[in-house]
Parts: C-alpha cells; sequence; structure tokens
C-alpha cells in the first residue's frame, strides 16, 4: 500500500477538490481506496464526497485545571504562580473569595496544583474536538473536527492518519490518499512524515511559488519525494512554463497542468466533482492520474537519505 498526500502551502490553491478527483479515478481503475482529511482545523473533503458517519470519537488534546469549590479558601497562590493569566480571584455567590480558571487561557501546566496549599485544583483531560470513520463512494474516510481554540492539531492528524492506516489494513487498500492541512507547520509535519509522495498543488502566482518552495524543502527535509500540479495553469502561462523546466532540472515531476475553467466551480455548486465536468478538465485529471501511478510505481522502497536545497525557483 502506498500512502499519497496532497498539499499546497497556501490555501485556496485547489488541493481538496484535487483529492476528491484522484480519489473517483482510482476507484474508476479498480484499486481499493482509503481517503483521509487531515485539515482538522478547517476539513471540507466531506463538502465534495459527502461520507456518511460510522462512528465518532472524542479527541483529549490535553489536560485542563479545574477548580473544587468546596476546598478552595481563596489563597490566591494559584493566580500569583500562572504565568499564562488563566486565573483570577473573585466572590461567590456566598460572598466567599475563590480561585476561577479561564479554560481559554490555560495551558494546562499544572503549577497550579503544585503551589495551591488546600489541594484545590487538580487536573482534567480536555476534549479538543472529534474524528470520525465514514463511508463515502469511493471508500472509507476518516476525517476530524478540531474544537473552536483548540490546541495540538498536530496530535489529532497523526490520529486521524492512524485511523485511516487502520482501515487501510482492514480491507486491504492499495492506497491512501489523504487531503493534508495548508501551511507548513506542524500538522503538515505530521501529514508528511512516513508518506511515500507528496502532491504539491500550486499555481503560477507570486505566493503560491512562494509556497512550493518551501514546502518542496520541507518535504525533502523529510526524505519524502515530491510531484507538483499546476492549478489555474494558463493565468500565466510563461510563468507556468518556467516553473515546470526549473521543477524538471530539480528532477521534480509535474503531473499534470490543470486549465483555469468555470465548470470546476459549477460542479463544486452542484455538488459534483471538477472530473465531472466535460471536455478539457476531464482529460487534465486524466492524465495527471496516468502520471500518478507511473510515479508510485516507481518507489519501491522508502526514499533515499539526502536533502535537496530550494533555493529558488526562478519563476
Amino acid at each position: 500500500m502506498k500512502t499519497v498526500v496532497v498539499l499546497s502551502g497556501k490555501g485556496g490553491t485547489g488541493k481538496t477538490s484535487v483529492t476528491a478527483s484522484l480519489a473517483a479515478l482510482e476507484v474508476e481503475a479498480g484499486r481499493k481506496i482509503v481517503l483521509a482529511d487531515t485539515d482538522v482545523d478547517a476539513s471540507n473533503l466531506h463538502l465534495l464526497l459527502q461520507p456518511s458517519i460510522e462512528e465518532e470519537h472524542e479527541y483529549v488534546g490535553g489536560q485542563i485545571a479545574e477548580v473544587t469549590p468546596e476546598l478552595c479558601v481563596g489563597h490566591g497562590e494559584c493566580a500569583a504562580h500562572c504565568r499564562f493569566h488563566a486565573i483570577h480571584l473573585a466572590d461567590d455567590d456566598n460572598g466567599l473569595v475563590q480561585a476561577v480558571i479561564d479554560p481559554g487561557m490555560c495551558e494546562g501546566c499544572a503549577v497550579c496544583t503544585l503551589v495551591c496549599p488546600e489541594a484545590a485544583i487538580a487536573m482534567h483531560d480536555q476534549v479538543a474536538g472529534t474524528w470520525r470513520r465514514g463511508a463515502t463512494l469511493y471508500g472509507p474516510m476518516v476525517d476530524a473536527r478540531l474544537a473552536p481554540g483548540g490546541e495540538n492539531s498536530g496530535k489529532l492528524v497523526t490520529r486521524v492518519r492512524q485511523a485511516a492506516r487502520e482501515e487501510s489494513e482492514r480491507i486491504g487498500a492499495d492506497l491512501l490518499l489523504m487531503d493534508g492541512p495548508p501551511g507548513l507547520g506542524c500538522p503538515v509535519i505530521a501529514a508528511v512524515t512516513g508518506t511515500d509522495l507528496v502532491v504539491a498543488v500550486t499555481e503560477p502566482t507570486p505566493s503560491a511559488l512562494s509556497d512550493l518552495k518551501r514546502l518542496i524543502s520541507l518535504a525533502r527535509h523529510f526524505n519524502v519525494p515530491v510531484a507538483v500540479v499546476v492549478n489555474k495553469a494558463d493565468l500565466n502561462p510563461e510563468r507556468s512554463e518556467r516553473l515546470q523546466q526549473r521543477l524538471a532540472s530539480l528532477g521534480i515531476d509535474v503531473l499534470g497542468m490543470i486549465p483555469y475553467d468555470e465548470a470546476i466551480p459549477r460542479a463544486q455548486q452542484e455538488a459534483m466533482l471538477p472530473i465531472d465536468a466535460a471536455g478539457r478538465i476531464a482529460e487534465a485529471f486524466a492524465g495527471i492520474h496516468e502520471r500518478l501511478q507511473l510515479r508510485l510505481a516507481a518507489i519501491s522502497g522508502p526514499p533515499q537519505p539526502g536533502l535537496l536545497q530550494v533555493d529558488s525557483l526562478g519563476v
């Protein structure tokens, strides 16, 4: 089984549309796949694939301090030692001074539990989100939703990946296909490590190409090969052509160029996949899928050690 993660650096380049379209083409080719949406901060693959949820689980991202009012006498040591200003003293309904903890400010360091002379504060698990298993027309899917203000999203990405891998092993999948998070931070690192291939979706714009450069460097730091899809390529054909030449000089495959076409947003408005749009869009995705299969077939083992420095894409 191969594991592919679709990333983009900046948001809005079309990685979710590419993921969903590749999923449909994989199934059309007779292959078993499992899908995972590792963009836990703002998942949206479910909007295209409409999974039926089969199970949902709470995700505990850490611990938070809680006060036992019956034990608190308002010494104030907890507030004095809290570096995050998450604790203040206030009068309760009976006029007694009590410690009050702001759960949005508490970082779970547990210092307050150590300095309270009455042992009136204890640490409790904090539910930071949920992760789910579901079924789509193209195979099982695992996704998650981080609660508002929830932290440790990198850990939640790892949990989603673990659940998706377990599902892949259970059904004997050929491919685990992941829709990745935007940016280059902790969630992206959690999504990239240990995968067989990063498919980077970019556009011929300065901001997208800047993020592509950093994304390639990040993937190569973890010895994960990269292949590129250029979306809306005809918005700037000259820059797209220069990008393709530069990537070829770096030994990075370009899986294909997707033209700009208003048929894609129209298809999505009707709850259809981009490949359902007739004509050149479907042809572009078919070519990308064919070259992806060739690229995966060439991966016979873990990536070879080595770090590629990408100082500039020259476009």
